[in-house]
């Protein structure tokens, strides 16, 4: 009897759980939330300050992506990352040439605060879905080129390096070409030169 009480008690909670994942009001941390389409259902939640952050681990926040119901939520995915809330950590830029603002979410800075690191979600309107590009949260302060459809990292050390990124259909960030010292002085297409050559050298 005590058993089948136990196992009841389980239950009960785990779908009292079930029933609501956004805006709880109990929820521990810091609660951040984004509407990426017009329909205002469909919500990235961002749940900082999960747990106590610790030595050796990059673990500190939880992202989920779902659409809120009334009584229930549909959770879709969620993912644990490292990042920190400041004031304006999310930014909206097009990362893939669709004519769509994708979602940028600040992660850390380096390097006395010269060098930033972000997430990158790819947005898909029509379907309703949210990609995470992998790798991303590695580039230092990127920047995309519309020009040339490369993502260019730019690296603040005792030496300022360049380094081009393409993202492959599988939406994974990968370095195209050697990083190169930013030599340039004054000479604003020096940067266009070198990315046609990397991208003439990576076809090949």
């Amino acid at each position: 009897m005590k058993r089948i009480l136990f196992l009841c008690l389980i239950f009960i909670s785990g779908y009292s759980f079930a029933q609501k994942i956004f805006k709880q009001p109990d929820a521990m941390g810091t609660w951040q939330y984004i509407s990426p389409f017009k329909d205002k259902s469909y919500v990235l939640a961002i749940q900082y300050g999960v747990k106590e952050e610790q030595v050796g681990e990059n673990i500190n926040t939880t992202i989920y992506f779902g659409k809120i119901g009334l009584k229930t939520d549909q959770l879709f995915w969620k993912e644990k990352i490292y990042a920190k809330l400041i004031t304006g950590n999310v930014s909206y830029e097009d990362y893939n040439s669709d004519g769509i603002k994708d979602v940028l979410i600040f992660s850390e800075t380096g390097a006395r605060g010269g060098n930033a690191f972000y997430y990158l979600f790819l947005l898909d309107p029509k379907n309703k879905k949210i990609s995470k590009v992998k790798n991303f949260e590695n580039i230092v302060n990127p920047e995309y080129n519309r020009k040339h459809h490369v993502v260019v990292s730019y690296g603040l050390s005792g030496t300022n390096n360049y380094s081009i990124y393409k993202i492959s259909k599988a939406n994974k960030a990968y370095q195209i070409g050697e990083s190169f010292e930013d030599t340039f002085d004054s000479d604003p297409t020096e940067l266009d030169k070198r990315i046609r050559k990397i991208l003439k050298k990576s076809v090949h």
